[in-house]
């Protein structure tokens, strides 16, 4: 692997960041999600979200190749929730992926320690959480984060998604 390096996403990067949890998400979440259930994830899942490439606050992780191996953020605001869903001290970890072909070679902690990095010199930040999919449990839990509760992902009227809420204390 050559050297990795993280850049703030842009609006432009869509195409690339859907392709990118396609990959990861059908590979890797599969062992932990029935196929339907994951099959019907999927179109909620692996779209890239417009707003997260916009906020400044959204990393790619790219190869000496320029190959998409890595993305993720944070932001103030609580996925799903609007503008006064802000809670004062907490941030909120969003839409981190990794190429299958890249995963256990330190991508998403590179990320998480850009989101890190970047949110304590922003804001005043005592506490990271996030919903997590089943499958990224381990991955979170080795960055600090400590399970609050299952979390059922509203993703349509008649539909969620079995997810995990997450916590990491600063």
């Amino acid at each position: 692997m050559g050297k990795i390096t993280v850049h703030i996403a842009k609006p432009g990067d869509a195409d690339a960041v859907t392709a990118l949890f396609e990959r990861s998400y059908a590979a890797l979440l599969a062992r932990d999600y029935q196929p339907d259930i994951l099959r019907r994830g999927m179109a909620f899942l692996a779209r890239a979200n417009p707003d997260l490439l916009a906020s400044g606050t959204y990393y790619l992780a790219r190869t000496d190749d320029g190959d998409l191996a890595g993305a993720g953020g944070w932001t103030v605001m609580r996925p799903g929730g609007d503008k006064t869903d802000i809670q004062t001290g907490i941030v909120h970890v969003r839409h981190f992926a990794v190429d299958p072909d890249y995963t256990r070679k330190g991508i998403g902690k590179m990320l998480f320690d850009r989101c890190v990095q970047d949110a304590t010199c922003k804001q005043h930040v005592a506490q990271f959480e996030c919903y997590s999919t089943l499958s990224a449990r381990r991955f979170y839990e080795s960055l600090g984060f400590e399970v609050i509760g299952p979390f059922e992902a509203p993703f349509a009227p008649d539909f969620t998604f079995p997810s995990l809420h997450m916590r990491k204390m600063l």
